[in-house]
């Protein structure tokens, strides 16, 4: 590689990429450096000599068409391999969208299928053996482009194909959209990055000679390399200059200045470049603007018709100007030649060369987006304007959502006031969509405003509705939820007004399930009545089934419990009596809920547990991931952690999850997380989850995550930070008069602040539940306040009455099958018993609390406990006898076997058993069956006679 000069590190970089490339692996690989450096010589010389079979890609900085440089690669491979075709099978026609001499193209693809379609092309390439497909000018490729390369890397990684990439380091300004492409493959580890710096004083002295034929004076070197720093194209171009200018002659040391002459001083290589380009005949600097205007490649036959001349393109071939790529097509050998050509054009000369080109593409059939620009650059916006509306659609077709929305943008701008409406209306709807779809939500909502503004809709309700729906839902995505509610309801009215009273009922819906998610109940309620007379209206029982059962849940939250299950129960047996699965799921989850709401959480749990299988039989996975999420948290706060666990897990791992599921999952794994004494990961889950939900306003759920939080930062000792959190969950509380999610963390709260001595925020706390308990007479209400009593006798110094309280709260909380507050009530009686002076008490409810803490893996708590009990002289651990595992094994029972052993002697049926141990009734089913085959027993009493003969009741 002759040609290559001070490159040596590269070279070997690259000459790995290749050998990997030989193997069978797959790379993507991006050569950068700044303007000149020299990236298209090495990428190009190297590939010559690397064993690789070479297509290639350009991008020019005019308009590129969506997977242009890709597409342009594809070509060249038709191009350079007869009788090669791409073995996509039933996918060539979606390929045929970006290369129309496939054949007939396919009608309608979504953006996954021609993803897929072009991934396939490809690895058909690469099955003819090691392959490079080299895409040049990245800075300026096309947003899908930019897009599809991270969706290749994990397709192409087991195929001989390397993805060569060059772009220009000082061109990716931030948020330049090369920059996600790049972040997302290094975040997948899936990028080689080789970037080129200058040329040192030496390599440079070397380019020099190369370009001027003979060694340089030493001191014309230093001068060349101080003026250019070392930039090759630099080097190239100056040196040129000074030979066509005849500033030189040969002296003792090597080819040195004219006396008297100085090395011209360009400010950058543009002005080096035209420094060359003076010695240019006419006719040939003619021919090279309008090169230069039609683009970075270009007809050969275009600059012939434009300037009726042919001989003068031989003199830009000579001078390795311009270079032909293909028969009949001509490219720069450099972009920035023809940036410094294009910019000495006058802008009359420069308008009038794009009308003429503009018109020469139009009559040849070109792409629109070429088209478009040449329209735009000659000041005929009336004419830009449809080539860049046939751009948005086609770009719209392919997927490549972001070009479509600039190409829309472009359009509209110069599109005049009151001409053509009805077109203008479908332009600002689509390039809604488009910017939607792409994530340029502010794009997309001031497109739909602007859509609502226009005449043709004050009397096309349905239109408007449809419209405002969008706008709702761009206004939903990005957490402006009073204005989405106000555009939703704007919907309804539209769409009644239209006569299309399901649609009406489905945004109305929509609005009474946000304002429920947001704590506004009554509004929630109001919205529900008036979805479910439009939705009887319009005869449509899957929505009265829907209607009915957010309604029920809704009574629920405001401790209509009753009422509000018999209401969700209606609905779900309309949607089983008529079979309507998509209803009866949605239905079946706010059942869960409603009991949830009840503190029924056995029932609750039968229930999510029934939907869960519902949906999963239905091929509703969406919402069987949700039930499984609502579900976690029944598991998790009645002690079944393992599985809560799994689950939670399952969800997050699961891309198909929705991200209301991901964030419960999130935040019941982060708190859980927090009780085992797992600091890091929990606070990431929770502030994450935390995060999401105040996005998404969900204050429900928002509460029970402040309490997490506020426990974490507890059992860190990170008082301030607790004390700061117990304060949120107070001040959200008080906003929300929430009746239900917001117990367990008020109940914590009431033990911080009263185990500080904070009287008047630990009375905040009491005085907040005692409201809660008698609006809704919920028996966790009850049990809550009952412990919240506690802390404040406690406190005010009556010990004996506390424990009183707490020892009745561990009853109550018992029965709710709640072991966590149950744990936390017992701990709190053990301190307020030993306080009254009962230590034999006090220590028998701390070693019950400790045994709970243990049994949970509430390694937080245990240790509490066991902290205590260590104060007080006493151990956590019983001491068992030393006998007792060697006659377990005597036995062959486990030691769990051992524990519900004891307790079937204890009297215990299999569900108390199930209870005490935080275990389902089928695992302690599971364990007392293992156990009656290893003690070769027939019945319980018979097992219960044995075990004790062999000592293992002591």
């Amino acid at each position: 590689m002759t040609n290559i000069i001070g490159r040596k590190r590269e070279l070997a970089e690259l000459k790995e990429i290749f050998q990997t490339v030989q193997q069978g692996r797959g790379v993507i690989a991006f050569l950068a450096g700044e303007a000149g450096a020299g990236k298209t010589l090495l990428a190009e010389e190297s590939l010559s000599h690397g064993g690789l079979r070479v297509f290639t890609g350009r991008t020019a900085e005019e308009a590129t068409p969506p997977y242009g440089p890709v597409t342009a690669a594809l070509r060249d491979c038709l191009r350079k391999t007869p009788g090669f075709s791409f073995d996509g099978g039933s996918l060539n026609p979606y390929l045929a969208l970006l290369l129309p001499e496939l054949g007939p193209p396919a009608r309608e693809a979504d953006k996954e299928t021609l993803l897929e379609a072009i991934g396939a092309a490809l690895a058909s390439i690469a099955a003819g053996g090691p392959c490079a497909i080299f895409l040049d000018d990245l800075h300026w490729a096309d947003e899908a482009t930019l897009e599809l390369l991270p969706a290749l890397a994990d397709r192409l990684t087991d195929r001989p194909l390397l993805i060569l990439g060059a772009y220009r380091s000082d061109e990716i300004t931030r948020g330049h959209r090369l920059r996600r492409a790049r972040n997302e493959l290094r975040r997948r580890r899936r990028l080689r990055e080789i970037n080129l710096e200058p040329l040192s004083p030496a390599d440079s002295a070397i380019l020099t000679e190369r370009v001027l034929g003979a060694p340089p004076h030493p001191q014309l070197a230093e001068m060349i390399y101080r003026q250019t720093q070392g930039v090759p194209l630099f080097v190239e171009e100056l040196s040129s200059a000074l030979i066509a200018r005849r500033l030189l002659r040969r002296g003792k040391n090597g080819l040195e200045l004219l006396p008297g002459e100085d090395v011209p001083v360009p400010e950058s290589i543009r002005d080096a470049i035209l420094l060359r380009l003076a010695a240019l005949s006419a006719p040939a600097r003619a021919q090279l603007e309008v090169a230069a205007v039609a683009g970075m490649e270009f007809d050969l036959n275009l600059i012939v018709e434009l300037t009726g001349a042919e001989s003068a393109l031989d003199e830009l071939f000579e001078r390795n100007l311009i270079t032909e790529i293909e028969t009949g097509r001509g490219a720069f050998r450099h972009a920035l030649t023809r940036e410094a050509v294009r910019s000495e054009i006058a802008w009359s000369r420069r308008r009038a060369l794009n009308r003429q080109i503009a018109a020469y593409l139009e009559s040849a059939y070109a792409s629109p987006e070429r088209i478009a620009e040449h329209w735009m650059e000659a000041n005929e916006p009336a004419k830009a304007r449809t080539a860049l509306v046939a751009c948005a659609e086609r770009f719209c077709r392919l997927h490549a959502y972001r070009d479509a929305a600039r190409a829309g943008h472009q359009a509209l701008e110069i599109w005049p006031a009151g001409e053509a409406e009805e077109e203008r209306l479908h332009a600002l709807e689509r390039l809604a969509h488009c910017a939607q779809v792409s994530g340029q939500l502010s794009d997309a909502g001031r497109a739909l405003r602007e859509v609502l503004e226009s005449p043709l809709l004050a009397e096309n309700h349905r239109r408007r509705g449809d419209s405002l729906r969008s706008l709702a839902t761009i206004y939903g995505l990005q957490g402006a939820w009073e204005q989405c509610q106000a555009a939703r309801k704007e919907a309804a009215d539209a769409f009644e007004e239209a006569g299309l009273f399901a649609e009406a009922a489905v945004e109305c819906l929509a609005a009474a399930a946000r304002y429920g998610g947001m704590l506004q109940l009554s509004a929630a309620l109001v919205l529900c009545d008036r979805a479910l007379a439009l939705a009887q209206k319009a005869a449509r029982l899957d929505l009265e089934a829907r209607i009915l059962g957010l309604k029920g849940n809704l009574l629920a939250v405001q401790g209509h419990f009753q009422e509000g299950i018999e209401i969700v129960n209606r609905g779900l047996s309309i949607a089983l009596q008529h079979h309507l699965p998509d209803a009866a799921s949605e239905v079946y989850r706010r059942l869960g809920g409603a009991l949830e709401y009840a503190s029924d959480y056995v029932s609750s749990r039968e229930v999510y547990t029934t939907a869960y299988h519902y949906c999963q039989n239905q091929g509703e996975e969406a919402q069987a991931q949700l039930c499984l999420g609502c579900m976690s948290y029944i598991l998790f706060r009645t002690g079944d952690w393992k599985q809560c666990l799994e689950i939670c897990r399952k969800i997050l791992n699961d891309p198909k999850t929705e991200a209301g599921g991901k964030t419960i999952a999130g935040a019941m794994l982060g708190i859980i997380r927090s009780y085992r004494g797992e600091t890091r990961p929990a606070r990431k889950h929770l502030q994450t989850a935390f995060s999401r939900m105040q996005r998404d306003r969900s204050l429900a759920m928002q509460l029970v995550t402040l309490w997490g939080l506020a426990q974490l930062e507890e059992y860190e000792g990170e008082t301030s930070k607790a004390d700061e959190y117990y304060r949120q969950l107070l001040g959200l509380w008080s906003d929300t008069r929430d009746i239900h999610d917001a117990l367990p963390g008020m109940g914590a709260a009431a033990t911080f602040f009263g185990a500080r001595g904070l009287e008047k925020e630990t009375t905040l706390c009491v005085d907040g539940l005692a409201k809660m308990a008698s609006v809704s007479g919920n028996y966790e209400a009850l049990a809550t306040l009952t412990h919240a009593l506690g802390e404040i006798a406690l406190l005010q110094g009556d010990a004996g009455e506390a424990a009183r309280q707490f020892l009745q709260a561990v009853g109550q909380f018992e029965k709710l099958e709640l072991p966590v507050e149950r744990l936390k009530s017992e701990f709190r009686g053990g301190m307020a018993f030993i306080r009254a002076g009962e230590r034999e008490t006090g220590v028998a409810h701390l070693k019950s609390a400790y045994r709970l803490a243990r049994n949970l893996g509430a390694r937080q708590l245990a240790s509490l406990a066991a902290l205590e009990l260590e104060q007080l002289g006493e151990a956590a651990e019983e001491r068992r006898s030393p006998e007792a595992p060697q006659r377990a094994l005597a036995g062959g029972l486990t030691g769990r076997q051992v524990e519900i052993a004891r307790l079937i002697a204890a009297g215990l049926t299999n569900k108390e058993i199930a209870a005490k141990l935080f275990l389902s009734a089928r695992t302690v089913e599971m364990h007392v069956a293992n156990m009656l085959d290893r003690l070769d027993c027939r019945s319980r009493s018979e097992a219960v006679r044995k075990a004790g003969e062999l000592g293992l009741l002591e």
